[in-house]
């Protein structure tokens, strides 16, 4: 297993993998993720600007997260987009990209590790409970926006 940062020529891989999650997470009942909400410039840019990382298992692409500074807390960074392709589910790939990120947060000298998820995402609830995200409720959104819980950790 391999961590990488994403290279602009890797954004059709990343788009991918998460189209294929969110269909998963679609058929699945989980209404309040989507993949309307993944907008192809926005990855590019984040792409650009080293936010988005691939995991690799033996060269093949099966997971994707974007690590970047919450817009929010200047001492925080956010995790977003964490997808495992679903035939590379349940082999700890997903706590290993987590682990990641709290590894990268630490390393800049961040102390909170945050990120919001689908409401009704419960595999992915439970995970960051178990990594010792403190779960702080539904986030208020924008009508129409897929609702949210907020979960954060402390980085030390």
């Amino acid at each position: 297993m391999d961590i990488r940062p994403a290279k602009e020529s890797q954004l059709l891989e990343v788009l991918y993998i998460i189209r294929e999650c969110a269909e998963q997470l679609r058929v699945k009942g989980v209404k309040h993720w989507h993949n309307t909400h993944i907008d192809y410039e926005v990855i590019s840019k984040d792409i650009i600007n080293g936010y988005v990382y691939i995991l690799f298992e033996k060269s093949v692409a099966v997971g994707t997260i974007s690590i970047k500074p919450d817009e929010e807390i200047s001492d925080a960074y956010n995790i977003d987009r964490l997808a495992i392709f679903p035939h590379f589910q349940r082999r700890g790939f997903a706590r290993a990209m987590i682990d990641f990120a709290e590894s990268e947060t630490r390393n800049q000298g961040k102390k909170v590790l945050r990120g919001t998820i689908p409401v009704d995402d419960e595999s992915l609830c439970k995970l960051l409970e178990e990594k010792g995200f403190t779960n702080h409720g539904v986030v208020t959104q924008v009508p129409n926006e897929i609702t949210k819980i907020l979960f954060e950790k402390k980085i030390e």
